[in-house]
């Protein structure tokens, strides 16, 4: 890769391009090389736009105008579009464009995550991170310590600590395509029962979401040993590689043929078993709360076809909790858990316990009155009376969540709690919030709370 990146701001001021009226189009100000092994042209100047065409090394390509960031707009082989210009070596015509392109340094990450920040100190603003090996444009040299940097579209500040300018020397030379131009991301599968996502690579960062056996995520970093960085739904960061399979197909397989059968449990009191997947079908017997059943058909949104004894047919899925096997979740807390879910949006309500009024403790309190379980009234009276500790690693539905924050304290330290909420799966627990003043979800570890978590309890 070349060097040089050349900004031609004073092109555009000089008047080099054609007005920018609707239907006119751009003339020439020049020609770039491409110098990666093959340069994306993209339909717009970012990294996650669509790609028009592919251009190999060497190609030669017209320049339209310079647009932010160091991109350029250019046609190629009769298309228009927008290459980075990291990967162009631009010549440029006209005396004012060779006397003011600018010719910038090239530095290379030598670890990764590395903030980018709004300015040159830790207590800038966060506008982006950059990986190990990424190649960057240094733009300020200004502050001791601290490098301006430009990476396709994420520009500010890092630590002078994590680039080296020597290794991105040694790049240039070499015929390797850009990291921005051929990293592709990979779908893998999780093999472990529960696993951490965390915000860094290593078991000292923050906890922001937990994925489960056979569920998807998609590789995004693979620089770091042991460790891979991934996505999956809305949740991101970084997991331990020992624990994902790249093997999709054949994780899937094996996780089919040793599947057993969904258990769920009835939440309502009583249940109406029917011939069909419909209010319209014959009724064929009743189940009461907290019958057993297994799942024998799923095909049909918003109705399971169950067995349970002698009784087989289709009920309501809004009244069955599942009993998740992987999670090993006990009958009780599932049951705690979808009766939770059914009072999301309920009015918080200072010192209520129900049923149309709830406040933290309260809410807890009347959930497992309803299950058959007398629980302590008080969030520090249920952490210190009720049920018995479990890990925060290990937290199955139904399982008490507490919380200390201090600007809610009003006993001088003196009580273990401030705040009690019900974990529910998948990260999330439902409590009866202050803040918005109703029953509802919110994130536990990732989030606001996850700071101030102190402990969970399991009843029954």
């Amino acid at each position: 890769m070349s060097p040089k990146r050349n900004l031609v701001k004073a092109v555009v001021a000089a008047g080099l391009t054609v007005a920018l009226t609707s239907g006119i189009a751009l003339a020439s100000i020049g020609t770039g090389t491409v110098t990666a092994s093959s340069l994306r042209l993209r339909s717009e100047a970012t990294i996650q736009s669509a790609t028009l065409a592919y251009a190999p090394k060497s190609s030669q390509v017209s320049i339209l105008e310079s647009v932010s960031n160091g991109w350029y707009k250019v046609t190629y082989n009769g298309v228009e579009g927008y290459m980075s210009g990291d990967w162009l070596d631009v010549e440029l015509t006209g005396d004012d464009a060779e006397q003011e392109a600018a010719e910038l340094k090239q530095a290379v990450v030598t670890d990764g995550p590395l903030n980018v920040r709004s300015g040159a100190g830790t207590s800038f603003d966060r506008v982006g991170t950059l990986n190990k090996g990424d190649l960057v444009s240094i733009t300020d040299e200004s502050v001791e310590g601290w490098y301006g940097i430009l990476y396709g579209d994420v520009s500010g500040y890092v630590s002078a600590d994590y680039l080296s300018l020597e290794v991105a020397t040694g790049a240039a030379s070499t015929d390797e395509a850009p990291a921005e131009e051929t990293v592709s991301s990979r779908e893998a599968i999780v093999t472990a029962d529960v696993l951490n996502v965390r915000s860094g690579a290593g078991t000292s960062y923050e906890r922001v979401g937990v994925l489960k056996e056979g569920d998807l995520v998609t590789v995004t970093d693979e620089s770091i040993s042991g460790w891979y960085g991934i996505t999956s739904g809305n949740v991101s960061g970084y997991a331990s590689a020992d624990y994902l399979s790249f093997d999709v197909a054949a994780v899937q397989e094996s996780l089919a043929a040793t599947a057993e059968p969904k258990e769920g449990m009835v939440t309502t009191s009583v249940l109406n078993v029917r011939s069909g997947a419909g209010t319209s079908y014959a009724r064929v017997g009743t189940l009461s709360q907290g019958a057993s059943v297994t799942i024998t058909d799923e095909s049909v949104s918003g109705w399971y076809g169950i067995t349970s004894g002698d009784l087989s047919g289709y009920v309501s899925a809004d009244y069955i909790a599942i009993l998740d096997g992987s999670s090993t979740s006990s009958s009780v807390g599932a049951a705690a858990a979808s009766l939770a879910a059914s009072l999301v949006g309920k009015p918080y309500v200072y010192g209520a316990s129900g049923p149309n009024g709830f406040d933290c403790s309260g809410l807890m309190y009347y959930i497992y009155k309803q299950l058959g379980y007398s629980i302590a009234r008080g969030s520090s009276s249920q952490y210190y009376q009720s049920g018995y500790f479990v890990s925060t690693d290990a937290l199955q539905p139904g399982d008490l969540v507490f919380f200390f924050d201090p600007r809610y304290d009003s006993s001088g330290g003196t009580l273990p709690t401030t705040h009690v909420g019900m974990y529910v799966g998948n990260n999330q627990f439902i409590h009866a919030a202050t803040t918005s003043y109703r029953v509802q979800y919110d994130t536990l570890f990732g989030g606001y709370y996850g700071p101030y978590v102190v402990g969970a309890k399991r009843i029954g």
